[in-house]
C-alpha cells in the first residue's frame, strides 16, 4: 500500500514538472514570435532605454554585437588635430608617451610633409614616460602657396598608432601647440574576434598587354 502511494506521488510529480518545461517553452516560444515581428523598432527602444546601462558596463549595443573592429596588429588611430598658424609660423605637437608595461620599450616617431621630430625615439623603463615634439613650419605667404598641409604621424611602441596633423593657414593663427597623451601597453585579452584574422596581403599589381 505504501510503495503504490510512493509511486503515485513520484507520478504527480513528475507530470507536474513536466507541464511546468512545456508551459515555459511555450512561453519563450511566444516571446521569441513577439520579438521577431517587433523587429528593429523592439531593438532601437531597448538599447535606446538601456543605454547609459550598457556604456556603464562597456556592452556592445544591440544589433551592433557582431561588428569586428580593426584587427590587432593595425596601428591605432589617434584624434585627428587642425592647428591654425601664420604664414611662416610654427605649429607644434606634443606627444607624451607613457610606457605602462614592465619592460623597457623604444618610442620610435615619424613625420612626413618634412616635419621634424626631436627627438624622433624614446628609450622609456618600465612605466616611465616622456615627451616628443613634432614641428611644422608653415611656407611663408607668396602666389600659389597652398592653404594646408596635412602631416602623417606614426608613433611605435608596443603598438603602433597614428594621427593626421593639418596645419591650416590663417591670417589670424600664430605659433601654437597642442598635446598628445598616449598610453602604450600589451593588449593581453583574448577576444572572440581574434580567431578571424588571417593576413591577406595587397595583390600584386598585374601589368596590362601593350602598356
Amino acid at each position: 500500500m505504501a510503495d503504490t502511494t510512493i509511486s503515485g506521488s513520484i507520478k504527480e510529480i513528475t507530470n507536474s514538472f513536466t507541464d511546468l518545461l512545456d508551459q515555459t517553452l511555450n512561453a519563450s516560444l511566444d516571446m521569441l514570435q513577439t520579438f521577431s515581428k517587433a523587429g528593429t523598432d523592439f531593438s532601437s527602444n531597448l538599447s535606446s532605454r538601456f543605454a547609459p546601462q550598457m556604456k556603464a558596463l562597456n556592452l556592445p549595443s544591440l544589433g551592433g554585437c557582431c561588428k569586428i573592429p580593426p584587427p590587432c596588429w593595425m596601428p591605432r588611430e589617434l584624434t585627428a588635430v587642425t592647428s591654425h598658424v601664420c604664414a611662416g609660423a610654427t605649429a607644434s605637437l606634443r606627444f607624451r608617451v607613457t610606457n605602462c608595461g614592465m619592460d623597457a620599450r623604444t618610442i620610435t616617431v615619424e613625420a612626413d610633409q618634412n616635419a621634424s621630430v626631436n627627438p624622433a625615439s624614446l628609450q622609456l623603463g618600465a612605466f616611465q614616460r616622456g615627451w616628443v615634439t613634432v614641428s611644422y613650419t608653415a611656407p611663408a605667404a607668396s602666389t600659389g602657396a597652398q592653404n594646408s598641409a596635412e602631416i602623417l604621424i606614426f608613433v611605435h611602441g608596443c603598438k603602433s598608432y597614428y594621427l593626421r596633423w593639418t596645419v591650416q593657414n590663417s591670417k589670424r593663427g600664430c605659433d601654437c601647440c597642442h598635446e598628445i597623451e598616449i598610453d602604450d601597453y600589451p593588449d593581453l585579452v583574448h577576444h572572440w574576434y581574434d580567431h578571424f584574422y588571417c593576413p591577406r596581403p595587397c595583390r600584386p599589381v598585374r601589368q596590362v598587354p601593350g602598356r
